[in-house]
């Protein structure tokens, strides 16, 4: 019994450290984007593109650029944590639940 409650606890402390470090690179790459869309654009990025009412090909561009880059930037993260653990430990992390 005691083996499935330290199984249990080992997978729930990783997914608690595979979940922060992905909402670390989240927030780190919401500001990256923004702040290269301001340069790029040389105006703010859109706030709320349902309400906003501008143009499909601005909304469209913004949804794209930001679903894709924190897409990468949270597997980045995610992987850079699994490497991280076997290089500490030696072992790789628990599989999911």
């Amino acid at each position: 019994m005691r083996w499935k409650q330290d199984a249990f606890s080992r997978k729930t402390a990783w997914m608690i450290v595979g979940a922060g470090a992905a909402m670390v690179a989240t927030k780190l790459t919401e500001r990256g984007i923004e702040s290269g869309w301001r340069r790029i654009r040389h105006e703010d990025p859109p706030p709320d593109l349902w309400k906003s009412g501008d143009s499909w090909p601005k909304a469209l561009a913004w949804t794209a650029l930001s679903a894709a880059a924190i897409a990468a930037a949270q597997l980045a993260a995610r992987r850079s944590a699994n490497a991280g653990l076997k290089r500490l430990t030696g072992k790789r992390p628990p599989a999911a639940a």
